[in-house]
């Protein structure tokens, strides 16, 4: 063995939000919390991968069936790896929480991976074997949960274009994640196939105030841009007590805020700490009478993407 080469390590992932309102499919960040955590051992068989799921996980043990190790397994195969890899599976982000669960662990998987070859492996090859995973759990090769996930920050992600980093505006965010399930499917099947050229013209202008804004430093009006003129609204009904949750969010002092990717979670975007726990204590309160179950978290945009270290630090 190498002095560069490593046994076993551990990753972690960011949660991410999607979307941000005004980008559908285009727009992601980085979320300090939760972060999915996974390990990976090195394999004698070239080109193998081997999943270790945690007790009672539904998950589906085949790799070409699992989101991680698909991903992993398109790493090996694209570099021709000389050995397989064993993942280890911690799911701290619930599977169809709207805040990257499958990104998250296909990201993680490919990172951890990745850090077991004895040389440096491009971004550009690991965002595209993420992606591979994150196919199979959404149908897509959108990247607006994939690309912030491993890049960590505010990312913009064109269809056809490079993956671009954005300037983070200061902002304290809180995430409610009522537990109910919402597929992606369902999200996207409510969508419009068409939209009106003066909706168009007016998502446009608020993007590209946000885009100015982040440029700027200036962290209110980039939040105030965050208007859903069509995604939002035909989403919303499909969320438990979306408008109430909204009104609140906006008393409690939230500058902005909206659906978090497709559901069920929200994001409201506070401009300090103090003004966080007054909504996150508002949210709390709405979901207790309405009888859901849920979490809630307050992040800032992390500016750390999924990284892996060895084992014996990871303590």
């Amino acid at each position: 063995m190498t002095p560069k080469q490593l046994e076993k390590v551990c990753a972690w992932a960011p949660a991410t939000i999607a979307n941000l309102n005004i980008g559908f499919d285009l727009l992601g960040l980085a979320l300090e919390q939760p972060q999915e955590r996974m390990w990976a051992r090195r394999l004698i068989k070239p080109q193998r991968v081997e999943l270790v799921l945690e007790a009672g996980s539904t998950l589906p043990q085949s790799p070409l069936e699992n989101v991680a190790g698909r991903a992993a397994l398109s790493l090996l195969q694209k570099t021709q790896a000389s050995f397989g890899v064993e993942l280890s599976l911690e799911k701290s982000i619930l599977p169809g929480s709207g805040i990257g669960s499958s990104a998250a662990s296909a990201v993680a998987a490919v990172v951890a991976t990745a850090a077991l070859f004895e040389r440096p492996l491009p971004m550009d090859l690991l965002l595209a074997c993420a992606l591979d995973g994150e196919e199979l759990a959404s149908g897509s090769r959108h990247c607006d949960n994939v690309a912030p996930a491993l890049y960590g920050g505010l990312v913009l992600s064109p269809p056809h274009g490079q993956i671009l980093s954005l300037p983070r505006p200061k902002w304290t965010l809180v995430i409610l994640h009522p537990q109910v399930e919402i597929k992606t499917s369902e999200a996207r099947a409510v969508l419009p196939e068409t939209i009106p050229i003066s909706t168009c013209t007016n998502s446009l202008a608020w993007m590209a105030q946000f885009i100015t804004a982040c440029h700027l430093g200036h962290s209110y009006e980039a939040a105030v841009a965050l208007k859903d003129l069509f995604i939002g609204p035909a989403r919303e009904p499909l969320l438990p007590h979306f408008e109430q949750c909204k009104k609140t969010a906006l008393n409690a002092g939230a500058v902005a805020g909206g659906i978090s990717g497709s559901g069920p979670s929200s994001f409201w975007v506070c401009l300090d700490a103090q003004t966080a726990s007054k909504v996150e204590l508002a949210l709390q309160k709405v979901m207790i009478t309405a009888r859901i179950k849920y979490k809630t978290y307050i992040s800032q945009i992390s500016t750390r993407g999924a990284y892996a270290i060895p084992e014996s630090q990871s303590l």
